[in-house]
Order: structure tokens, then C-alpha cells, then sequence
């Protein structure tokens, strides 16, 4: 090999290096936005109709891969369409169905996407949606089970495991085996914050899997599930008890919000006399509902039923991260 050659190679590696995704331990990966996923919110025009208002969800796949989900914004169970496709730098092209009929789309720098059928037109911007709870502040009395300031680190003095990674943006990332509140809760309101990381060769079960278990017992699902169905065992689902209304997750990357009100088991003997009951807004909408769990959840906490108990986080192998977490007790 020529020198030249060889320090044109070194200078490669090391620029790979540079700008290569962080890289956490256990190999789980936190791929930096692509500046093409996310959500697209604009208008669907039918051929034959009034314009509705509408936005498509666009999922990274992986080496330059992408499929976009077109949804009625105002009933997001009807889907208009989907359409997939590849990038060539910041211009994706995509192929697919739009209302009922072969649609071609493209999405370009990440602003604007637009799709065509003979069935109607979507065009729409690319638009930066965040919770109404991002960032809320615990009220008077409540007890805080991570403090956060924005920029700021935090500390884990009410968790059991202090193996997670306390980071400088004010947020704790998953590490090191589930974690536990030192204290134990009861009936009342939790506010929690938590950010998926962007695994777009992920699927699954295996694409920001974690679990936030109320008494360590009844597990809201964490996960990336943008853009998809709701399921009991996608983000917002109460795992193996009910599926959410609607997905309401946010892209991943970005950070979202739980505010869930639960209603601690009736307990005698270590038996459940009474379910536990869980109301649930996923970054500020209604997706469950006087939920009733009678029953442990996938993965949470055998044995003897105890209530009050603490709540858990689970460890999945991902690098969730989690910020903001605090609990307000329900008074009798």
C-alpha cells in the first residue's frame, strides 16, 4: 500500500470513529436523528372529497430505509396509507398505497414530505411535537424520586441500584439490572419522563425495551413504537392486561411523559382482594382508563402480594433514559 494511501485509510477510520453512534455497554446502540424520521402533519386531499386534516409518521429502518404511515390526524386508527422507501442523501423516494390506490411520495431535507395516488395528495411539514407534561414541576408535597434540572446532574439516593449512569443533561440512564424506590408507594399520581433511543435495525421487542412497574407488580410498557398499532405490549400498553386507545408515542430520541393515576391493590393475606386500577396519559392523551390489573404483569415481582411497595424500572438491555420522576400520594 502506497503512504498516501495509508493515511487516507487512517484518516477514514478515524472519521468513521468520530462520527460513529455512541455505543453503551452490552452493544446497545443510540443512533444519532437522521433528519428525515419523525412526524409529518398536513393536510390529506381526496380526489373525490374535503381535505382532512392528516400526518404521516415516518420510521427509519436502517441503512437508508424508511417507511412512512399515513394517518387521519383526527382518528388516527384510520390509516390513508403507507409507502416505503430509501434515501439518497437528504431525498427519500418512496412507492406504495395511498388511499386505496399505488402511491409515490417523497420526503426532502427532512421539511416536507408529499405523497400522490389517483386517489388523492398528502403533503405535510415536518413538525416537532412534545408533551403538555414535559418537564412539569413535582407540586407541594410530592415526593421526589428523581430530581431534575435541566443541565444539571442528578442523583439516585431514593433507588436501590446505583449502577445506572447519572448523565450532565439531568437524566439517569438505564445500566446495570432493574432498580427499585428505596421507599414503598401506595394509591396516588406519578409523573415520569423517559426517552426511547433510535435503534432503526431494531424491531420489536428489542428496539427501546423497558418497563415502568407500578408496586413493582404492573407494568406501563416502555418501548419504541412509533408509528404503530397500540398493543398490551407496545409503549403505553399495560402489559398483558390492556392495550392503550391510541399510540401516542413521540419519535424515538425525543423525550416523553407518563402522568398515571393508580389505585393500590387490596391486600389480605398475600392474596389480592381487590385489583389494582390504573388511569394512564401518554405525553398529555388519555390512553387507559380505570384499568383494572388483576393480575402480575410479564416480568414483574413474584411472591407474596405486599401494598404498599416500591416501583420498579426495568432494565431490558437498552439505554433508556429516564429523568423527572415523582409521585404524589392520594389522600384518604
Amino acid at each position: 500500500m502506497q503512504p498516501n494511501a495509508m493515511v487516507l485509510m487512517v484518516a477514514g477510520l478515524v472519521a468513521a470513529v468520530l462520527w460513529a453512534a455512541p455505543c453503551y455497554a452490552g452493544g446497545r446502540d443510540d443512533e444519532a436523528d437522521d433528519g428525515i424520521m419523525g412526524e409529518y402533519v398536513g393536510k390529506w386531499r381526496p380526489a373525490d372529497g374535503d381535505a382532512v386534516d392528516a400526518e404521516a409518521k415516518v420510521i427509519g429502518e436502517g441503512d437508508g430505509n424508511f417507511r412512512a404511515v399515513i394517518l387521519n390526524a383526527k382518528d388516527p386508527s384510520t390509516r390513508l396509507g403507507e409507502v416505503k422507501g430509501k434515501a439518497g442523501g437528504k431525498r427519500v423516494e418512496l412507492v406504495g398505497n395511498l388511499g386505496g390506490a399505488t402511491a409515490k411520495a417523497t420526503i426532502e431535507g427532512g421539511e416536507i414530505m408529499v405523497a400522490k395516488s389517483s386517489a388523492g395528495e398528502f403533503e405535510g411539514k415536518y413538525t416537532l411535537r412534545k408533551s403538555p407534561t414535559e418537564g412539569a414541576k413535582p407540586p407541594a408535597g410530592a415526593i421526589v424520586l428523581l430530581p431534575y434540572e435541566k443541565g444539571r446532574k442528578t442523583q439516585l439516593d431514593e433507588w436501590q441500584n446505583a449502577k445506572w449512569e447519572i448523565l450532565d443533561d439531568g437524566s439517569v440512564r438505564v445500566s446495570g439490572g432493574n432498580n427499585q424506590t428505596k421507599r414503598n408507594l401506595g394509591s396516588g399520581t406519578l409523573h415520569l419522563e423517559f426517552r426511547c433511543p433510535y435503534m432503526p435495525k431494531d424491531r420489536g421487542q428489542g428496539r427501546g425495551n423497558s418497563g415502568v412497574y407500578l408496586h413493582s407488580r404492573y407494568e406501563v410498557q416502555v418501548l419504541d413504537s412509533f408509528g404503530l398499532a397500540p398493543k398490551d405490549n407496545e409503549c403505553g400498553g399495560i402489559y398483558s392486561v390492556g392495550s392503550p386507545k391510541v399510540c401516542a408515542s413521540l419519535p424515538p430520541g425525543r423525550w416523553q411523559t407518563y402522568d398515571v393515576e393508580f389505585t393500590s391493590p387490596e391486600v389480605a393475606d398475600g392474596k389480592i382482594t381487590k385489583p389494582a386500577v390504573l388511569t394512564v396519559r401518554h405525553n398529555g392523551i388519555l390512553i387507559h382508563e380505570n384499568v383494572k390489573a388483576d393480575h402480575v404483569t410479564t416480568a414483574g415481582v413474584g411472591g407474596p402480594v405486599v401494598a404498599p411497595a416500591p416501583l420498579m424500572l426495568q432494565d431490558h438491555g437498552n439505554a433508556i433514559r429516564y429523568r423527572n420522576i415523582w409521585f404524589v400520594e392520594k389522600k384518604d
